[in-house]
């Protein structure tokens, strides 16, 4: 709707600014002007007003129908192409730049999903190609269902794997790194390949084309077979989803049975460890090296996400206040390498730990001072082969105490706590354990107990808002539902 503003400047007569929205393409766009007036003849302010509103309306009208004079008919876009959009557009998403800019908690997105997307991509197009190359705006919610169809039933998804063969090491002549630089596999994979291990066909491909010799002289071709689970299905249909939706906020075709459900707006299952599990663990982790203990200490008594716990410095740990403050998060993004951000909503928060926590956490950090002065100068200046695709950003890292390390010092990836945290719950027979269980433990602890509220509990896990908690986290850790049936029982019933 047009609107008007009175301007008034120091030594000039005075004006209206008129404001103009009209639509263009499906976008919204804004268009000025202005109207001088005559005080003489428009005497009063209500006149004048009147008669600055009038010539906006008229602004306004003329404005949208230029546009639409003008407006070039949109190019038929097919769903393949719109994808292709949106992954570009993702991928401008997860750079670290764009992490730390002001507007990223607007545009937020996983570095590992966006490389998803394109394998997406490439099977709908082999699977489905009638679909992909549908305009999208007739793509109707029929066509959806049928492309999941065909999707179950397309058979078991098919991978090469190689496996070098015996007597094949007489064709390297040359060192792993010099091999690497010939192809894109680099030096630890050839190296891994030529100890037996079982690799990609791509892998395969690439270290055959640096030996110049042909792929099955080298290697022995095995295909493995495995149906689609139902985890992959749910995130093909999450993504054909996401590019429809992408085309109707970008080009005005609305499907409302598209649409995808707001953040939040579900409640999801969170599984947490039981309080005989959280006691079993602890017991397993007294026979654990001190990086072990470290990890899932630290992850179970902060609740922070894997990524902020990568990122923590012995800066950011008050031993006298019995608090770690969490305000960045260590990421591993493809093209990158390791790169410090903000957390994931963008906040600072002070995580207030258990008394026996900073205990141990004095104890590791003797022996991470004892582990540093025995390293001496090796000491962040030595970076292991297997990272050295990352060696510029970790070496853009040195100077800082990271509280989980290797022994020359860098931090650890935090893609790999998984396998450590799993490989501990084996042992310890937790099954099924992943970092982000002990988040859940965390406020389901805190959420337990009826004097601490749920504000608090957001603050203390980093939650955008108080609502996110109570949304995700329905489950209590101990004895929650028997609390409910007594006092149900005392109140209604006398007992």
């Amino acid at each position: 709707m047009a609107s008007v503003k009175l301007i008034t400047p120091q030594h000039k007569p005075k004006y209206f600014k008129l404001t103009a929205n009209i639509v263009v393409n499906g976008r919204k766009k804004r268009c000025y002007s202005r109207f001088e007036f005559d005080p003489k003849v428009l005497k009063t302010a209500k006149a004048r007003y009147a008669a600055a509103m009038a010539a906006a309306i008229r602004f306004e009208a003329e404005m949208q129908q230029e546009a639409l004079n003008a407006k070039k008919p949109e190019p038929i876009r097919t769903f393949a192409e719109v994808a292709e959009e949106y992954i570009q557009s993702c991928k401008a998403r997860k750079a670290p730049s764009a992490r730390l800019r002001g507007n990223y908690d607007a545009s937020k997105d996983k570095a590992n999903t966006t490389n998803n997307k394109e394998t997406y991509l490439r099977k709908l197009q082999t699977v489905s190609p009638w679909f992909t190359s549908m305009e999208i705006n007739k793509i109707s919610k029929g066509d959806y269902e049928r492309l999941m169809d065909e999707m179950e039933v397309m058979g078991p998804c098919r991978r090469e794997r190689a496996t070098l063969r015996p007597g094949a090491e007489v064709y390297k002549t040359a060192s792993f790194t010099k091999l690497a630089a010939k192809c894109d596999v680099t030096p630890y994979t050839i190296a891994e390949a030529f100890r037996g291990k079982t690799v990609k066909r791509h892998t395969a491909d690439e270290i055959a084309k640096a030996l110049g010799q042909p792929v099955e002289a080298l290697f022995q071709i095995e295909v493995v077979e495995h149906a689609l689970s139902q985890k992959t299905m749910r995130e093909y249909a999450l993504f054909a989803r996401q590019v429809m939706q992408y085309a109707a906020d970008h080009y005005g075709t609305t499907k409302p049975e598209f649409a995808l459900p707001a953040k939040g707006s579900r409640p999801r299952f969170v599984d947490c460890l039981h309080e005989d599990e959280v006691h079993t663990l602890l017991k397993e982790l007294d026979r654990c090296s001190m990086i072990e203990q470290a990890v899932i200490r630290s992850l179970l008594n902060t609740g922070v996400r894997r990524g902020e716990l990568a990122g923590l410095t012995w800066d950011d740990v008050d031993f006298a206040g019995c608090t770690v403050h969490v305000y960045k998060s260590l990421m591993v993004i493809r093209g990158f390498g390791y790169q410090l951000t903000t957390t994931k909503e963008s906040n600072d928060r002070y995580v207030d730990v258990a008394p026996e926590y900073m205990e141990f956490m004095q104890r590791y950090y003797d022996y991470w001072k004892t582990k540093k002065r025995l390293m001496g100068a090796s000491w962040q200046t030595v970076i292991e082969k297997k990272n050295g695709k990352h060696y510029a950003s970790l070496r853009a890292l040195a100077g800082n105490d990271f509280v989980i390390c290797n022994d020359q010092g860098w931090p650890l990836n935090p893609d790999g706590y998984a396998a450590m945290v799993r490989r501990v719950g084996d042992r310890a027979g937790v099954r099924h354990l992943h970092p982000h269980m002990f988040r859940h433990t965390f406020v389901s602890i805190l959420m337990s107990n009826p004097e601490i509220d749920v504000a608090t509990v957001a603050a203390e896990a980093g939650h955008a808002q108080p609502s996110t908690t109570l949304m995700i986290y329905t489950q209590q850790y101990k004895k929650r539902q028997k609390m409910i049936r007594s006092q149900l029982s005392k109140e209604l019933y006398g007992r």
